[in-house]
């Protein structure tokens, strides 16, 4: 049996010691669900799963079809005319962890507000339509899950306890996008959002991801560890250009005899694979674990030593060996399980890109995973007329429609880690004096959505005082009920 290929915006956004693969933004949302769980209890009383009836398409009054999307809500602190927070689904299922720690439970809490989880078309238990339809997946979009939420606010609104409640949304990632999104599409029902780790410019060829990642390294790791790197990828490309190498390369990987490395997509398999171990430790590490990962490297790079007692975390067969190949690959993302993984790069295809490439020459990971590797993914998962010119028809739409780096928004605070390789599509810059970007130093994706841990720096610390400053101020609440 093969593994699921580690996870899907890494790309295609959990843990340090998860697997991890280029398709994992990827998986941001399913990645901070992962280390919530660590840190929150499962169980609490005071939390309730409702669900609501959902139009399958919002802006066609000739579709007639409805479902029903999932939420959370947890009304432990609310009291009379508190605010209404709402945690946005991304692309993974909801988690109603994020009721009982972290920032949100943290405003509601010190402003006497009700919170809620809603949870994304297409993932988790929110189902629209049967995908194993391929073509049941055009209903899928961005412009769809703003509708969602905004009809699932309105409901709440409608309550009267809440009739005079602020409405503050919350999102990490690309649920960051649509919580900037919310606050633009829907200013009535919205009164102020944040936005972390928001890459809300849509890019095909996204080469600044990986030139973050060689960055990072330069700054933070040893002095001669991205020379290491460079070195070792070299020798991976040499190795590759003869049967003799590629031999000898199995041997030294571990790589499974009958893996068929003269094929370009399997070697991309593989160097996305390897690449992909950096990748982590820039999105979701600190400076710590980037100098001590290099302290691990050697020339030879042997970072993943299979241990054939402990269950392996990425493409392995039954013989123990790693086995690159791109069809299997393919096969694995199409099994039920991984029904999530279908939909967010059906998302990256049709409206995002955010395609993690090695053609930028400032990166130590040789140029061995183009835009061809997601275009062919694209096309084998979802048809042949899901081709190039299709991806660039989507981003453009995407960035006309929300504006890129500059969504005309106002009292939504855009936060950024500096780490972060996803910061090169976000907003760095105040867009206004209402609209503040807040980059954290040597901080990492989405950390400020966390409470505050022993070991978090202190500009982190800092850093979320300062947005819940920006909240309570925007609604008149908590400190600044007064005002």
């Amino acid at each position: 049996m093969y593994l699921k290929y580690c996870q899907l915006l890494l790309l295609f956004s959990v843990s340090l010691a998860d697997g991890f693969g280029f398709f994992d933004i990827g998986n941001t949302f399913n990645y901070l669900n992962k280390e919530l769980y660590s840190l929150a209890s499962n169980w609490d009383g005071d939390v309730k799963t409702r669900w609501i009836k959902q139009e399958l398409d919002h802006f066609d009054p000739e579709e007639k079809r409805t479902w029903k999307m999932r939420y959370f809500q947890r009304l432990t602190y609310w009291r009379s005319n508190g605010p209404i927070y709402l945690l946005l689904g991304g692309e993974s299922e909801a988690s109603s962890r994020w009721t009982t720690t972290g920032i949100m439970q943290e405003l509601a809490k010190e402003t006497k507000g009700a919170m809620f989880v809603s949870e994304h078309r297409y993932y988790g238990k929110s189902k629209p339509l049967n995908t194993t339809d391929i073509r049941n997946f055009k209903f899928l979009n961005s412009r769809q899950a703003t509708a969602d939420n905004a009809k699932l606010l309105k409901y709440i609104k409608s309550w009267r306890m809440f009739n005079n409640s602020k409405v503050v949304v919350i999102g990490g990632s690309y649920s960051g996008n649509l919580a900037a999104w919310m606050r633009m599409l829907y200013p009535e029902l919205v009164d102020a959002a944040l936005a972390s780790s928001a890459p809300v410019l849509a890019k095909k060829d996204f080469y600044e991801y990986l030139e973050k990642v060689n960055d990072n390294y330069e700054q933070y790791g040893t002095s001669e560890c991205l020379d290491n790197i460079r070195n070792t990828f070299e020798r991976y490309d040499r190795l590759l250009q003869s049967s003799e190498g590629i031999n000898l390369l199995k041997e030294e990987e571990n790589i499974c005899q009958d893996c068929d490395l003269t094929v370009l997509k399997n070697r991309q398999v593989f160097f996305s694979e390897k690449v992909s171990k950096f990748m982590i430790y820039s999105q979701y590490g600190n400076t710590k674990n980037i100098k001590e990962h290099c302290k691990k490297l050697n020339t030879s790079l042997k970072l993943q030593i299979l241990d054939k007692t402990s269950k392996p975390n990425f493409w392995v067969a039954r013989k123990g060996c790693y086995y690159y190949d791109f069809d299997k690959m393919i096969e694995e993302y199409k099994d039920k399980e991984n029904e999530w993984v279908i939909a967010w790069i059906y998302q990256t295809c049709t409206e995002f890109g955010y395609f993690q490439t090695t053609s930028s020459k400032s990166q130590p990971f040789t140029n061995n995973i183009g835009l061809n590797f997601y275009i062919e993914m694209c096309s084998v998962l979802f048809g042949t007329d899901f081709d190039e010119k299709r991806v660039d028809s989507g981003i453009r739409d995407t960035n006309v429609f929300y504006g890129g780096r500059t969504p005309n928004v106002t009292k939504v605070v855009f936060t950024n880690g500096d780490l972060d390789p996803w910061s090169t599509l976000g907003v760095l810059e105040d867009l206004s004096y209402n609209a503040p970007a807040v980059v954290i130093p040597r901080s990492s994706h989405c950390r400020d959505l966390f409470s505050n841990r022993e070991n978090d720096i202190e500009e982190l610390k800092e850093a979320r005082i300062h947005i819940k400053y920006l909240i309570k101020n925007w609604i008149g609440a908590g400190d600044f009920f007064s005002n």
